[in-house]
């Protein structure tokens, strides 16, 4: 994001936007039998933060093993982060946005979804979207171990052992309280955190009625009926520095895909044939109704 950061934080011209177009969020969701369930713009994200979580050791020669190893440490610590729930946290667009999905949806999971939009306490329901990769992040702070690094040649014991934790943390919560936290949960002093950047905080930009108009006919143009809302990211997004420097950004992806098939970083990451083409369409609806005439 240097170029993002440079365009957000350099450029007085572009400061002066009234807003701004994000194509890399939002977008419309189907069901497994490609049907439509709800148009989603993305007005807000999760903040992005990364740690580096290292165990040092003394080490020695593997056939003279010791009580304490680099590795078992950092195994023991990962597994800790890996059984640790963050509080549920929602906000009023979150709550929104589970109850209409959770209609359109229906089932098991829909059920949870408006169970958990009427009491966001109900553990039952919190519990039920928390092992679904597609929606958890909607409704607390999520931290993955994403990356290993540990040893350095397969007849010693480990000198150090290093974990990448990388959390998506909740809008209003400090990344410095996300730290503090990991710290208390992995319960080791020796184990040492360090920050891989600094994590931007970002607001929710507002939905413009003109933006919105102009996305429901792109929309409906393809599914028509189908409904269009405003939503928070568990991703992050370029928006983020956008919205720091005080442009208002809303992303209208032109996507339309079952959520469960958004592979996005992995190295089977792909969109449907029909949604790329779609989406050519969507967003010449939408700049040209935006433009005028």
């Amino acid at each position: 994001m240097l170029t993002t950061r440079m365009l957000a934080y350099e450029r007085e011209d572009l400061a002066k936007a009234e807003f701004a177009l994000n194509s890399d969020a939002g977008g419309g969701q189907l069901n497994a039998d490609g049907e439509p369930v709800v148009y989603l713009i993305q007005a807000a994200e999760k903040t992005y933060a990364t740690w580096d979580m290292t165990v040092r050791n003394p080490g020695g020669h593997s056939s003279r093993p010791r009580p304490d190893n680099a590795i078992y440490d950092l195994a023991n610590a990962i597994t800790k982060i890996q059984n640790y729930r963050f509080p549920v946290r929602w906000s009023e667009m979150t709550l929104a946005f589970f109850e209409e999905t959770g209609e359109q949806l229906g089932g098991e999971v829909g059920a949870a979804m408006i169970q958990f939009a009427n009491n966001p306490r109900d553990e039952v329901a919190s519990d039920r979207l928390a092992i679904e990769s597609s929606y958890v992040g909607t409704t607390r702070t999520t931290c993955v171990v994403t990356m290993l690094q540990a040893g350095h040649a397969e007849n010693a014991l480990p000198q150090s052992a290093t974990a990448t934790v990388n959390c998506r943390i909740f809008p209003g919560v400090p990344a410095q309280a996300i730290e503090e936290a990991l710290k208390h949960v992995v319960d080791n002093d020796a184990i040492e955190f360090k920050a891989l950047e600094e994590p931007t905080e970002s607001p929710i930009s507002p939905l413009r009625p003109d933006v919105v108009d102009a996305v429901k006919k792109a929309v409906h143009t393809r599914y028509p009926g189908m409904k269009v809302m405003g939503f928070m990211e568990s991703g992050g997004t370029d928006g983020m520095h956008f919205r720091k420097a005080g442009v208002p950004t809303l992303a209208v992806s032109g996507l339309f895909m079952n959520p469960d098939e958004n592979f996005s970083h992995g190295l089977n990451e792909r969109v449907p044939v029909k949604a790329f083409y779609g989406a050519l369409d969507h967003w010449s609806i939408i700049l040209r109704e935006l433009a005028g005439d």
